[in-house]
């Protein structure tokens, strides 16, 4: 199987998680409270950006993977993985917040929490996902349905101007276009992710690599020349937005079609993107180790902090490997799912 494997799309995978674990960094310290000055916030400012599009990366792949899924009892079994996965770590992430973090709810809470979702704090992504895959045998039909490559460009633009306009526009107290459908965001992503599959275009690397520096240097560059004295302003909106959608897929293209020659190269990008789930599911834990002892320990602002997010992020994306391979182990020697 693993022969089969594109490896374009483990790659994307791979820094799909690489990147959600990333992400995490801006959250866990006190970036969005700190003035926006020196070099080092610049580069953060930058850094914040070209991570946040993880989750986007997830979504393009599932529109991308899933064609030809049918309505019958094969397809639907394919989300018992994924339940399994989620109960059992919400179980030892309920067991860790219990006991090391002393968090006391009673254990009928912590149950209810496993049905909505919040036993993992980061688990929102599985809620979203169980839509999306029950939706993904229709979607698919629908998209086949449309019969020009015109109209389903024009879908696509529909859906963007529906999800991603709202992101940029109804803020600050302000509600300039309907925005009603922006949390429908991973529809945009998959139709995305299905035409891409369908077409495979191809663009110069300099310029999608050009859009995307581009894209992430805007809210530093506009913070230094127009806010003094202030927090960063985020201009650009968030990951699903309009800049942040557009860099996700202009990364998407840039690797798609990536092949490698080295067979340990492939083997690990393979083995990481077979797990990334599993990663996912189980990173907060190491985020609720890791950025607590750093910040006890080294932490004196977010300036001189940045420099620790290539000691950090190295640390909780290998204990969460690690993790989700003991966890793979576990369920391959007792055959479970």
């Amino acid at each position: 199987m693993e022969k089969n494997r594109i490896i374009g799309l483990d790659l994307i995978r791979s820094c799909a998680i690489l990147f959600v674990i990333a992400g995490h960094f801006w959250l866990n310290t006190p970036f969005k409270n700190t003035i926006f000055e020196e070099e080092s916030m610049f580069v953060q400012s930058i850094f914040r950006m070209f991570f946040a599009m993880g989750v986007p990366l997830f979504l393009l792949l599932t529109g991308y993977l899933n064609t030809n899924k049918t309505v019958s009892k094969r397809y639907y079994k394919g989300c018992i993985r994924v339940l399994v996965a989620y109960l059992f770590f919400s179980i030892i992430t309920i067991l860790f917040r219990k006991y090391y973090l002393h968090q006391e709810l009673s254990w009928l809470k912590w149950i209810l929490k496993i049905f909505d979702f919040s036993a993992i704090p980061y688990a929102w992504y599985i809620e979203m996902w169980i839509g999306l895959f029950l939706l993904t045998p229709f979607l698919d039909m629908m998209y086949k349905a449309i019969p020009t490559r015109r109209q389903k460009q024009i879908l696509i633009l529909t859906l963007y101007v529906m999800t991603a306009l709202p992101d940029l526009f109804n803020r600050y107290g302000l509600h300039l276009v309907p925005g009603f459908w922006a949390s429908c965001f991973p529809l945009t992503l998959f139709f995305v992710g299905s035409y891409i599959h369908e077409y495979k275009p191809r663009v110069e690397s300099w310029k999608l690599w050009f859009v995307i520096l581009l894209m992430c240097s805007i809210n530093p560059v506009f913070n230094v020349l127009f806010v003094h004295q202030h927090s960063l302003i985020q201009i650009t909106g968030g990951p699903e937005g309009v800049f942040g959608t557009v860099i996700a897929i202009a990364f998407f293209l840039l690797f798609y079609q990536t092949d490698f020659k080295s067979q340990v190269l492939r083997k690990s990008l393979t083995k990481i993107s077979l797990l990334s789930l599993d990663m996912y599911l189980c990173c907060y834990i190491f985020d609720a180790l890791v950025y607590p002892y750093f910040m006890d320990r080294y932490f004196e602002n977010q300036s001189q902090f940045g420099i620790y997010f290539f000691v950090i992020v190295p640390i909780l994306f290998a204990g969460s490997f690690v993790m989700a391979w003991v966890k793979d182990w576990l369920f391959r020697l007792l055959r479970i799912g």
